[in-house]
């Protein structure tokens, strides 16, 4: 921590500069506060970079990525100015010491403590492909950072993880790259594996205290990478066999980061080690950072300072730069200026994923171009075979490989919708998975073949099974009822909405039991329930709405369709309106009866279970309520989330919450039997909804950012599914959503993508 120079800035964004923390290749750390007196580091362009177009522009992807990436060993972006004089970007201030400068003072660290490193940083890989589908290239000792609480990763692509960089002629930018992998000393292009190598060489430095190819003259290092066996002698005995298989020449032969993580934390490292991770000597070093944090002029810089585990005093660094392993020769490169076009992937089946799970994550990204590294040029990753076309899938199941036990699964098939975008879920009926798209198609559960496309289909949506057997479905179109065979998707019959009502809307099925379905419709002013026998193609009856019904929430249960509305008035003495549930008798469509349940509102979610149990998260808490009634059978409090929509499943109440936590509750009396978690750690809120495999073994809990299989009687996390795309993608596919869950797999989508993923 130094003090400010007169050239440094005082002032970016919202954020106060009080000292310089550390430089990179690129840039500088700044300790800042915000009006709120927080402390903040703050990351600044150097000057002469940031006048470059190339420079701004990968810096501004990188900035995005951080956002992107937040998680638990990822600090959260608070804010970025990626157009101002010196972009930049904020995050928290914790106090920490790069990996470098502990080897330098501490020597090599502790075997659990690598172990513990190495499955944070293979967990933050792994998720770094999924959402970029591109090397990483963020990893180096200098910006890897130790803190009291577990490992920070603190660069997010090249000009992070960059060693040197310079501004050349005619506005090109040549980088410095802070090692090399075997492949990029041929001349190849850096894909996802190359990050793995490099983890392997991070990791051997931190558990050895030096570098796995630094025995020799430095300007043979690069010789050495490409053809020299990985001398793994100082590291621990037990961690020689996992760093041998990063350090492989071959990328295809090298792990991948879920099943690196899985051996170094076979149950999975969680967030937040907490004190004790790191040897007392490096503990007191950061305790004492955070207190000279503390005693800077100006706000209070962090709410908290990190205690020592022992009263060890701080040896100093003597102001000597730590020794670096010989990770690679330098090599600056130019930039050209402008970004490269990269076309779209085709719609379509994808292909049948093959065992490396790189293929997905690959598939159809485009890279940030402004950049070269290395004599492979612009970063970019195709992700196909190099003709464009996607490989022919055939009608034999896929191969189904023993998993690792924490890695993710290899998806047995992937299907991308035609045209880009789902109208609402697709239907599984028998072996046949009908995708409603902009021309829906039909695809084989078993292999995710295309079957069948039927463009006279177009806008048909809110699919139903047509009757007990699977041959025909059932769906809403723009003008008609329309009924289809599974099998080929011909139309077999039509029925207009004119002819159950002149001038009526399309209609919005609430509920459906058997062959009937209920539906809200409109015609002219009203808004009526109508009940509808889709294997007589009749209306049984119809009900104008009453006062504050729109049965947005309904349930067919024991016979009878269940649905709230809000209450007439709210209790005496309370200021909220309640819910009130009421049954409506099915062959009549007349009230039976209305009901309140304790304090439950009409926006709290509810579900009903086959035996008469209502499920609410009133309060954020979680209730059982009898159906009939009215008597609360058990309630949960809410922790540190509130319960998002549970499930009942086998006797056993699933509940996610808004945090990274699902909860298992015994149906009939509340009892916790155990607490799961996703390991997510969202700076916001999430919706997160499980649902059960057909053996009742796996519970995947699904959100916006991944898949999450529990074992069903621990707890256990078993794996993590997450598929790849841009940003702008990523923002338009909202949470993933489960469409079935078998015996042996589940299908989700995500976006336009459609996904089965093994489960037990």
């Amino acid at each position: 921590m130094e003090a400010l120079t007169a050239e440094e800035p005082r002032e970016l964004g919202p954020y106060r500069m009080r000292a310089r923390l550390r430089e990179t290749g690129t840039a500088r750390v700044y300790l800042a506060h915000g009006a709120d007196g927080r402390g903040v580091c703050v990351t600044a362009a150097r000057p002469d970079l940031a006048a470059l177009p190339a420079f701004r522009t990968r810096f501004r992807a990188e900035a995005q990525a951080a956002e992107r990436l937040a998680g638990p060993w990822v600090p959260p972006v608070l804010a970025t100015g990626p157009e101002e004089w010196l972009p930049w970007l904020a995050t928290p201030f914790t106090a920490a010491l790069t990996l470098a400068e502990a080897v330098a003072l501490a020597g090599p660290l502790p075997e659990e403590a690598v172990r513990t490193l190495g499955a944070a940083l293979a967990a933050t890989l792994e998720r770094a492909h999924a959402v970029t589908g591109e090397a990483f290239q963020g990893l180096g000792p200098d910006v890897v950072l130790l803190t009291a609480e577990g490992p920070l990763v603190t660069a997010f692509g090249v000009l992070g993880g960059a060693s040197a960089a310079s501004a050349g002629e005619g506005g090109r930018l040549g980088v410095t790259v802070g090692y090399l992998t075997p492949e990029q000393v041929a001349g190849e292009q850096p894909g996802p594996a190359a990050d793995v190598f490099m983890l392997g060489m991070l990791l051997a430095y931190a558990a050895g205290g030096a570098g796995p190819f630094d025995s020799g003259p430095a300007d043979a290092a690069a010789h050495r990478i490409a053809h020299s066996v990985p001398d793994l002698t100082p590291v621990p005995a037990a961690l020689r066999p996992l760093l041998g298989r990063c350090l492989a020449k071959a990328p295809g032969s090298r792990p991948a980061p879920a099943e690196v993580a899985a051996e170094l934390v076979p149950g999975g490292v969680a967030p937040g080690p907490g004190a004790g991770w790191l040897p007392p000597r490096l503990t007191a070093a950061i305790a004492e950072r955070a207190a000279r944090a503390q005693e800077l002029p100006g706000p209070v810089v962090a709410d908290r300072v990190p205690q020592p585990a022992a009263p060890l005093p701080a040896p100093a660094l003597n102001g000597q730069a730590p020794p670096q392993p010989a990770w690679s020769a330098p090599q600056p490169l130019p930039v050209p200026p402008q970004e490269a076009p990269r076309a779209a992937p085709p719609a379509g089946a994808l292909s049948r994923l093959a065992a490396d799970r790189r293929s997905l994550l690959t598939a159809g990204l485009a890279a940030v171009a402004g950049l070269a590294v290395g004599a492979a040029g612009v970063l970019a990753f195709d992700g196909d075979d190099g003709d464009g076309k996607a490989p022919a899938a055939d009608s034999k199941p896929a191969a189904r490989p023993q998993p690792v036990p924490g890695a993710p699964p290899t998806a047995r098939w992937g299907y991308a919708v035609p045209g880009g975008k789902l109208l609402g879920t697709p239907l599984v009926q028998g072996a046949v998975l009908v995708v409603p798209g902009a021309t829906p198609t039909g695809v084989d559960l078993r292999t995710g073949r295309q079957l069948w496309t039927r463009p006279e289909l177009a806008g048909l949506a809110q699919l139903q099974p047509a009757g007990p057997d699977a041959a025909v479905a059932f769906g809403v179109g723009p003008t008609d009822f329309t009924w289809f065979a599974v099998a080929d998707g011909a139309i077999r019959q039509k029925v207009a909405y004119a002819q159950l009502a002149p001038g009526m809307g399309t209609p919005e099925v609430r509920a459906h039991d058997g062959t009937t379905v209920w539906f809200t419709a409109t015609t002219g002013k009203d808004t009526a329930l109508y009940a509808y026998d889709i294997a007589t193609r009749t209306t049984l009856w119809r009900r104008p709405l009453g006062r504050g019904e729109t049965f947005e929430w309904a349930s067919a249960v024991g016979g009878r369709l269940i649905a709230r509305r809000p209450a007439a008035a709210p209790p005496k003495g309370a200021k909220q309106v309640l819910a009130e549930f009421f049954a409506l008798d099915p062959k009549t469509g007349k009230d039976l009866w209305a009901r309140s349940y304790g304090a439950v509102l009409p926006t709290d979610a509810a579900v009903l279970s086959p035996d008469g149990t209502l499920l609410t998260t009133a309060g954020g808490g979680l209730q059982a309520f009898d159906l009939e009634t009215t008597k609360l059978r058990w309630q949960r409090g809410k922790g540190a989330g509130t319960y998002g929509t549970p499930l009942l499943n086998k006797g056993v109440v699933y509940a996610p919450d808004t945090t990274t936590k699902v909860a298992a509750v015994a149906a009939p009396d509340g009892r916790e039997m155990w607490v799961g978690s996703t390991d997510l750690a969202p700076t916001t809120p999430v919706e997160t909804r499980t649902v059960a495999s057909a053996s009742g073994r796996t519970v995947l809990a699904l959100d916006p950012f991944q898949v999450t299989a529990l074992d069903a009687a621990s707890g256990e996390r078993l794996w993590k599914f997450q598929d790849a795309g841009s940003k702008e993608q990523s923002a338009d596919r909202g949470t993933y959503r489960a469409v079935a869950a078998g015996a042996d797999a589940a299908v989700v989508w995500h976006g336009a993508t459609l996904y089965a993923l093994p489960v037990r």
